[in-house]
C-alpha cells in the first residue's frame, strides 16, 4: 500500500534528496574530470557552473525514486512508518541513485576514451573506482539482512561514501590543464571554408607537389571493395590498381566533428580541443562543457537552463593541413569540413516541383511519385544530400585549374548521411522488417550514391595529373543500428536511422601518386595518420607534436630512401 499520509512521503521526498544531492556532486566531479582545464568551479569548489546541475539532479531524485517507492509498495499489507532522518532508507536512496550516475561515470571513460590525456584518464578511472567500491559498500548493507537491520553498518557506510566523495573531490581539483570548448562555437559553417594566409612556420615549399584530398564519411570499404569487384567503379579501380589502399580505425566519440578533425590535424581530441558533438553552457557562466556523462539524461534535465552548441571541425585549436601548407609558403583550400547533415537533422520535405531533375538517377520513379509523408522525407534526404555535395564539388571546381604547389582538402557529408537512412534498404536481411516494395524502391540508393562519389574520385584523378597526389579517406565506416536502439526510436517518437557509426567502425584510405607503391594493401592505419602522410607526400615538415605516423608503406622504396622526413617541433596553433 501507499505510504501512510502525505507526511511519510514528504519524509521520502527529504531522504532522495539528500540522496541526489551526493549524486548530484558526483556528476559535478565527474563534469570536472571530464573538462579539465575548464575552471568551471571558479573561485571556490562549487560555481555557478556546475551549483544548477547539482540542484537539478538531487531535484530530480527526490521526485523519482519516492514515486517509483510507492509504486512498490502499492499492494504492501502495512504501512510505512518513517521518521525524518533514517540512515537505512538514506542509504537506499543513495545506492538506487549512485548505480548509474558511476555507471555513466565508467561509460565516460570508454566512449571519449580519445578525449582523454592518459593522465586525465588515470584520474577519472581512480575517482570513478573509489566512488564504486564506498558504493559497493553501501549496496551490500542494503541487501545483506544481517545488516540492513543494524545502524552501526549504515553509519559506517554513510561514513565511507563521504569519505569517497571528499577525496573524489580533491582529486579533480589537481588535473592538468587540458583543451577545452570554452567558447560557443562562432566558426562559419558553410560551404567552402577556405584559409587565408598566415605566417610560414616551416622552411619554402619550393617543390611541394599538390595533394588533393577527399573525404567521404560513412563510405564502408567491403562495400567500395565488392562494387569494384563486380566492374561497377571504375574511379576506385584506378586507386586500387595503380595505388595503395587499407584501413582506418577511427576515434571515440565518432562524431564528424571530432573524427575530421582528427583527420586534418593529426592530433587527438583531447589536443586538437573538439572532443564531442556539441558544447554546452549553464546561464550565468562562461564555461563551455563539451564532455557530459552519457546515460543519465544530462541534456534532457538541463536543457530548460542550458545552452547547447553543435561542434565543428572548425573548433579546433590546432591547425589543419591547408594551413599548415600555407604556413609553408604553399597554397590551401578546404570546403565541406564543418557541414554535418546529422547534426542537421531531418532534411525539410520537399514540394513535388522542388525536387531536382538529377534525384531521378538515384531513386526510382515510382518512389518520386509517392505523395506520403514519409516517402516524401526520403527523397528530401537524397536531395538534401546531393546538393550537400553538389556545393562542395563546386568549391573543388573552383581549384581544378590551380597548377600550384600545396594542399587541398574536401568533405562530401552526403554519403554519411544516406548511409544513415537508407542502410535497411540495402540490406534488408539484417532488418528482416523490410517489404520488397520498399526495397525495389529504395534498394539501389546507396550503390547509386557510390556511383556517384566514383565520379568525384575520377574527376580529381583527373585534375592531379600524373604529378599529383590524390588521397580518399573515411574517418569512419557505417553499421547496423542495434536492436535496442531501434526499439528505443520506435518507442519515443525519434529519428529511425537503421545505419550507425557509435562504436567507429573503421574507415579507409586510398593513395594515388606518382610515388605510390602499385596495387599494395597497406594494412592498417589510424585516421590520426593521414595528416602526416599527406605532408610527407608533400614534401613538407611533420611536427614533432603530432600523435600520428608517416604510413610508409604507401610509398615505393626509392622514394622513402631518397626523401627523408623532415622535421619541425610544431606548427603552432591555429590562425
Amino acid at each position: 500500500m501507499l505510504p501512510s499520509g502525505g507526511v511519510t512521503f514528504l519524509k521520502m521526498m527529504v531522504h532522495a534528496a539528500l540522496a541526489g544531492l551526493y549524486g548530484g556532486l558526483v556528476v559535478a566531479i565527474l563534469l570536472m574530470l571530464g573538462n579539465p582545464g575548464s575552471g568551471a568551479a571558479g573561485g571556490g569548489w562549487l560555481g555557478a557552473a556546475l551549483l544548477p546541475v547539482v540542484l537539478l539532479y538531487a531535484v530530480a531524485s527526490a521526485i523519482v525514486w519516492p514515486l517509483l517507492y510507492a509504486a512498490v509498495r502499492f499492494f504492501a499489507s502495512h504501512p510505512l512508518r518513517l521518521p525524518w532522518l533514517s540512515l537505512r532508507y538514506l542509504i537506499g536512496f543513495h545506492t538506487v541513485n549512485t548505480a548509474p550516475i558511476l555507471g555513466a561515470g565508467w561509460l565516460l571513460l570508454s566512449e571519449y576514451r580519445s578525449a582523454f590525456t592518459p593522465g586525465d584518464a588515470e584520474r577519472l578511472t581512480n575517482v570513478c573506482l573509489w566512488l564504486s567500491l564506498a558504493w559497493a559498500c553501501g549496496a551490500l548493507v542494503t541487501v545483506l539482512p544481517r545488516l540492513r537491520h543494524h545502524a552501526w553498518a549504515h553509519a559506517w557506510a554513510g561514513a565511507l561514501a563521504l569519505a569517497a566523495l571528499l577525496a573524489a573531490s580533491g582529486r579533480q581539483t589537481g588535473g592538468s590543464v587540458g583543451r577545452m570548448v570554452t567558447r560557443a562555437p562562432s566558426q562559419p559553417r558553410g560551404v567552402p571554408d577556405d584559409v587565408g594566409p598566415t605566417a610560414p612556420a616551416g622552411p619554402p615549399a619550393a617543390t611541394m607537389p599538390r595533394v588533393l584530398l577527399l573525404n567521404f564519411d560513412g563510405a564502408d570499404l567491403d562495400t567500395v571493395l565488392t562494387m569494384h569487384a563486380q566492374g561497377k567503379l571504375p574511379g576506385f579501380a584506378r586507386l586500387i590498381q595503380e595505388g595503395a589502399y587499407g584501413r582506418l580505425t577511427s576515434v571515440l566519440p565518432c562524431d564528424a566533428a571530432v573524427t575530421r578533425a582528427t583527420l586534418v590535424t593529426g592530433a587527438m581530441p583531447h589536443r586538437h580541443g573538439v572532443r564531442s558533438a556539441a558544447a554546452r553552457r549553464v546561464p550565468g557562466s562562461d564555461t563551455w562543457f563539451s564532455v557530459v556523462p552519457p546515460g543519465i539524461a544530462f541534456d534532457l534535465l538541463l536543457s530548460p537552463f542550458m545552452t547547447r552548441r553543435a561542434a565543428a571541425a572548425s573548433d579546433r585549436s590546432a591547425p589543419a593541413l591547408w594551413e599548415m601548407a600555407v604556413r609553408s609558403d604553399g597554397t590551401g583550400n578546404a570546403a565541406g569540413w564543418d557541414v554535418d547533415l546529422d547534426t542537421a537533422g531531418p532534411a525539410p520535405l520537399l514540394a513535388g516541383s522542388e525536387t531536382p531533375d538529377w534525384v531521378a538517377d538515384l531513386l526510382d520513379p515510382d518512389a518520386l511519385r509517392l505523395k506520403d509523408a514519409a516517402a516524401r522525407a526520403l527523397v528530401s534526404e537524397v536531395a538534401r544530400s546531393g546538393a550537400t555535395d553538389a556545393a562542395v564539388l563546386k568549391a573543388l571546381g573552383g581549384v581544378e585549374d590551380d597548377r600550384g604547389q600545396g594542399i587541398a582538402a574536401f568533405s562530401f557529408p552526403g554519403l554519411d548521411r544516406l548511409a544513415h537512412v537508407f542502410l535497411r534498404y540495402a540490406r534488408p536481411a539484417d532488418f528482416g522488417n523490410v517489404s520488397g516494395r520498399d526495397i525495389d524502391l529504395y534498394g539501389p540508393v546507396l550503390e547509386r550514391y557510390y556511383h556517384r562519389i566514383d565520379g568525384i574520385i575520377g574527376r580529381a584523378l583527373q585534375s592531379a595529373g600524373t604529378r599529383g597526389y590524390v588521397f580518399v579517406t573515411a574517418t569512419h565506416g557505417i553499421e547496423i543500428a542495434p536492436i535496442p536502439r531501434r526499439l528505443r526510436a520506435e518507442l519515443t517518437g525519434g529519428e529511425r536511422l537503421s545505419g550507425v557509426h557509435d562504436r567507429a567502425p573503421e574507415g579507409f584510405l586510398f593513395v594515388h601518386g606518382p610515388e605510390v607503391m602499385r596495387g599494395a594493401v597497406f594494412g592498417k592505419g589510424s585516421i590520426v595518420d593521414v595528416a602526416p602522410t599527406v605532408l610527407y607526400a608533400a614534401g613538407l615538415p611533420v611536427a614533432r607534436d603530432s600523435d600520428g605516423n608517416i604510413l610508409a608503406g604507401i610509398f615505393s622504396e626509392p622514394f622513402t630512401s631518397s626523401h627523408p622526413v623532415t622535421v619541425i617541433r610544431t606548427y603552432g596553433a591555429r590562425p
